[in-house]
């Protein structure tokens, strides 16, 4: 038998006066918006059955039970969406510092979670995951050349997952992604391997000469970037090293020797010097 039954009273919270009074804990409850209104200390759980109530009482409390519990499933879903956007959000900062990003990054990564979690797009993925591919996202939307192998170093999901998850963010929530260039990824690669000014200028200029013969297409921006440096860097004799490139742009050295290849068949370097 049910141990709630109807009372006169109206909620403080909400002003409904859709209330329940449950015998066996003491509490009376607002159907309205959950809030335990009041209780009555002196009640325990191991209450004496008190007088039966009538039919329609019994009807009356039976529908509003079901309330009640769809009330608390609701109370229960939210507190776990908070849960689990609090877990995201402390993994996005932790990505966001540890690949030293501007602060907006995280604020844009952060929203574009919130929209995932929102659609139920985080059902087709994990946190970590989709934590990792709205940083990417973010910084995809920002113009800021991150790749995908350097947010998976951070992150302990790979670079297959993220890219996938990427791809739905993209795809479902019709984020607008600015496309990538081997040419964003020069002034980042020319700093981590300490090169000149001038190496970095002929870079640029190999790069729209190779982009301009469309070798560009489908190979990777940080492939390319880390080749162009690589020939400017011999071209104007200064020291650098395929190791050091392949380090700073994330690509094997194999893949940097094949696109120094590409590019030496592909364009004219001679006429790029001044």
């Amino acid at each position: 038998m049910l141990s709630f039954m109807s009372i006169n009273q109206a909620c403080r919270r909400c002003g409904s006066d859709d209330l329940v009074y449950d015998k066996a804990t003491g509490e009376t409850i607002c159907l309205g918006c959950g809030l335990v209104v009041s209780r009555d200390n002196r009640v325990n759980q191991s209450y004496v059955k008190e007088e039966e109530p009538s039919s329609s009482e019994t009807i009356d409390t039976s529908r509003k039970m079901k309330r009640l519990m769809t009330i608390d499933k609701r109370i229960r879903v939210d507190e776990e969406d908070i849960h689990v956007l609090r877990l995201a959000v402390t993994e996005i900062k932790r990505l966001v510092q540890a690949m030293h990003l501007p602060e907006y990054i995280e604020q844009t990564a952060e929203n574009i979670y919130r929209r995932a979690q929102k659609t139920n797009l985080i059902l087709r993925g994990t946190i970590v995951g989709f934590s990792a591919a709205s940083v990417y996202t973010a910084c995809r939307m920002s113009g800021i050349p991150r790749t995908l192998r350097e947010v998976s170093e951070y992150s302990s999901e790979d670079v297959k997952s993220i890219a996938r998850m990427y791809r739905i963010l993209v795809t479902e929530l019709g984020v607008s992604v600015e496309r990538d260039t081997p040419i964003k990824h020069i002034p980042r690669i020319t700093s981590e391997v300490d090169a000149s000014h001038k190496v970095e200028t002929l870079a640029t200029r190999i790069l729209l000469a190779t982009m301009d013969v469309g070798h560009h297409i489908g190979k990777s921006p940080e492939g390319l970037a880390a080749a162009a440096l690589y020939i400017a860097c011999r071209s104007l004799h200064e020291p650098c090293t395929q190791t050091s490139l392949s380090m700073a742009s994330g690509v094997s050295t194999l893949t940097i020797r094949k696109r120094v290849k590409g590019i030496k068949k592909a364009v004219d370097l001679d006429s790029l010097h001044d």
